[in-house]
């Protein structure tokens, strides 16, 4: 029997999810229902992708008992109510990334979510990449040695009106969260010491760029930069005692690596509809991921458990504290 999801908002990220899902077998994965506040946007959605319901309401998903479980890709400002919303009403949940404003948040879904007996999982899409695969896969067979050094950075540029629009987000929560979960997915669980963190803020208090040293144990240091204002490289590449693994643009989803200097490169399926980010036809196997997992009755993915989504939280909120940001409540 196929899995059965509800998308909540019609946003670029909910796009191309829904392009990913349209190359798996109908069999396994289908999208009954989306939901917009704008019921012109959902059922624009819903007729190019062949949905059959579109709703107005967020809470019509949240009540809708043909929906198993609902993927979040509304403003990062809304990804904890609306998962909430879905928790509370038996739904499981895909929340995209970044996952909540603050670590408290990411905590009471973690909770609501065991209590329940229920799945929720952030979509920390990178960790299930053939790329990533290949990284974790080399890095444990000892090809670069012991990983000493990681460097790798995001940036995207955005007009100075659209940055001192924001009103929640950042540079940190919104780009180098990849970079985060990159530094804690190979030198983690550790806390690191944050050895330097600066950056620029809107008027409004949030960082539109940062360049951050993270400090771990045994001489591992991690070294990215985000930024709104420039297109930096957005690679990543790391470095051990016998050679390093380079991760080619966009890192996250990248199609393109090298081993000790030696070309990969991976193919991904083909898509009818054009995807509105790179690379990210890649959503697919976060997508199986979440299928496989409520198969087997279980409440967390192992790759991308709640233990790593709440470290990360906290890391991000330092992070964003040292460079002078107020964190939303």
């Amino acid at each position: 029997m196929a899995t059965r999801w509800g998308v909540i908002g019609t946003s670029n990220i909910s796009h191309d999810f829904a392009v990913a899902m349209s190359t798996l077998p109908r069999t396994e994965h289908l999208i009954i229902a989306v939901a917009s506040k704008d019921k012109a946007r959902s059922q624009e959605f819903a007729e190019q992708f062949e949905i059959p319901k579109a709703y107005d309401s967020y809470s019509l998903v949240a009540t809708d008992t043909e929906v198993d479980v609902v993927y979040v890709g509304t403003l990062n400002e809304h990804h904890y109510s609306v998962s909430r919303l879905m928790l509370e009403h038996g739904k499981n949940v895909l929340c995209e990334e970044p996952f909540c404003q603050n670590t408290e948040q990411v905590q009471q879904l973690v909770e609501l979510a065991r209590s329940k007996n229920l799945f929720i999982m952030e979509a920390m899409w990178m960790f299930f990449t053939p790329a990533f695969t290949i990284l974790r896969e080399e890095i444990n067979k000892g090809t670069i040695g012991e990983p000493l050094q990681i460097i790798s950075s995001f940036g995207t540029p955005m007009s100075e009106s659209l940055i001192q629009q924001r009103n929640s987000g950042g540079s940190i929560l919104e780009l180098a969260v990849f970079s985060v979960y990159m530094s804690q997915f190979l030198f983690g669980p550790e806390k690191p010491q944050i050895y330097g963190a600066c950056g620029q803020l809107t008027e409004s208090g949030f960082d539109k760029d940062a360049s951050v040293i993270l400090k771990y144990s045994n001489g591992r240091i991690s070294t990215f930069l985000s930024h709104f204002k420039v297109d930096l490289p957005n690679e990543a590449i790391v470095f051990g005692t016998k050679g390093n693994i380079k991760l080619y643009d966009p890192f996250w989803s990248a199609t393109k690596m090298s081993v000790n200097g030696t070309d990969i490169n991976i193919d991904v399926p083909p898509t009818k509809k054009a995807t509105r980010y790179g690379n990210s036809v890649q959503l697919i196997y976060e997508i199986q991921e979440v299928r496989n997992c409520l198969l087997k009755g279980l409440n967390e993915s192992s790759i991308v458990p709640w233990s790593l989504s709440i470290e990360n939280a906290i890391l991000v909120e330092d992070i964003r504290k040292k460079l002078g940001v107020t964190i939303c409540k």
